[in-house]
């Protein structure tokens, strides 16, 4: 059973941090950052401090194509505030078991419990988990936010990623509000 660290009282907004390929289990070498990954870990740690709701989802390994999204991505030994972080003990980590984070059940008794907040989608390469999600989203009725400069982990296969999110951000500003990182964290954190 799924149990997730996040109390009452009902939370806003909560952002989701979306890593649609596979993490390593173990941290490699530090390497110098990106803008993406600056922002999101500036981001992550903005929301966090404020109390607000963080989830990170990981997909299922048997949704995954052959060839699609199965390059593994660094992760840092490193944990400081410009540091992308992995999720830790306590956080609230789902695997997507759905091609949409809205027809996920694990996800849908989190979303339920907390009252349907708006969703915030921060992902890596804002992929098929982020559209499918973003469009369910769009066709019931329920806003969500995509970020649209930052990324919650570590970037490997940098220009692949980079192609793939500027491919995906005019489709999702079809079915989502796109905002930059700055401008969230300012406007639900209250941090400049």
């Amino acid at each position: 059973m799924f149990r997730s660290p996040i109390a009452a009282p009902r939370p806003r907004a909560i952002l989701v941090c979306i890593a649609e390929r596979r993490l390593p289990r173990e941290p490699r070498p530090a390497r110098s950052q990106n803008a993406l990954e600056t922002w999101g870990a500036t981001l992550l740690r903005r929301w966090e401090a404020a109390g607000l709701p963080v989830v990170f989802v990981e997909p299922d390994l048997a949704l995954q194509r052959a060839g699609s999204s199965t390059v593994e991505s660094p992760r840092f030994a490193a944990e400081s505030a410009a540091v992308p972080r992995r999720p830790a003990a306590g956080d609230a980590v789902l695997r997507a078991e759905g091609p949409s984070l809205l027809r996920d059940a694990g996800f849908v008794r989190l979303f339920e419990r907390l009252g349907g907040p708006l969703l915030i989608l921060l992902g890596d390469e804002l992929g098929d988990l982020a559209m499918a999600t973003a469009i369910d989203g769009f066709l019931a009725g329920h806003p969500i936010i995509v970020v649209k400069d930052a990324s919650p982990f570590p970037l490997d296969c940098e220009a692949e990623i980079m192609a793939t999110r500027a491919a995906a951000l005019p489709l999702l500003s079809c079915f989502a509000r796109l905002m930059g990182a700055d401008d969230l964290a300012r406007e639900w954190t209250g941090v400049d």
